[in-house]
C-alpha cells in the first residue's frame, strides 16, 4: 500500500485519537473467523491482493487486516492459527475473553491507498482494488502498530 500524498509512507499524522487496545493472543483460525464475522479484511494470497468478508482458511501470506465501523483488528498469521489484536474505536468485537490483557492507547491516522494497478509485488490487483483510498491508524511507540481500513471514519 503506498501513501496518498507521498509514495515513500503515509503522511501522518492526519488526525489523533484514543482507543482500547485488546490483545486476544493465539485462537485458531475457526475462531478468528467467528469474532470477525460481520467484518471485511484484506489480505494477500498466490492469487494476488483481496478485500472481501475474511477468508475461511489462513491465507499463505502473514498478515491480515479486518474492520467494521466500530473496531480495526490486525492479526498475524502462523500457519492454522492467528495473534489477534483490536483497535476498539466505540465498540468492541464479540466476544472479547474476559482475560483479555487491554490498554488505552493513543493513535495517528493518516489517508493511503492501496497499490497502483501496474504494481505487482502480490500479483495481479483487480480494478476495484488497485488504487483504493485506506486510512492507516498507528499506535507510535518502540513496536508501533498498524491497523488498515477502507471505511470513511
Amino acid at each position: 500500500m503506498t501513501a496518498a500524498t507521498d509514495p515513500s509512507g503515509p503522511d501522518l499524522p492526519a488526525a489523533t485519537g484514543t482507543a482500547e487496545l485488546i490483545g486476544y493472543g493465539r485462537i485458531s483460525w475457526d475462531q478468528l473467523t467467528s469474532i470477525l464475522t460481520s467484518a471485511q479484511a484484506a489480505w494477500a494470497d498466490y492469487d494476488g491482493f483481496h478485500l472481501g468478508p475474511v477468508p475461511p482458511a489462513p491465507p499463505p501470506y502473514s498478515h491480515l487486516w479486518a474492520w467494521t465501523d466500530h473496531w480495526l483488528a490486525r492479526v498475524r498469521i502462523d500457519q492454522d492459527t492467528a495473534i489477534l489484536g483490536v483497535l476498539a474505536l466505540n465498540g468492541k468485537p464479540h466476544p472479547v475473553p474476559p482475560d483479555s490483557p487491554t490498554e488505552t492507547v493513543t493513535y495517528q491516522v493518516a489517508r493511503a491507498a492501496t497499490w497502483p494497478p501496474d504494481e505487482k509485488r502480490v500479483g495481479e490487483l483487480a480494478l476495484h482494488i488497485a488504487g483504493r483510498a485506506i486510512h492507516i491508524y498507528l499506535i507510535p511507540g518502540e513496536h508501533p502498530i498498524t491497523f488498515v481500513t477502507t471505511a470513511i471514519r
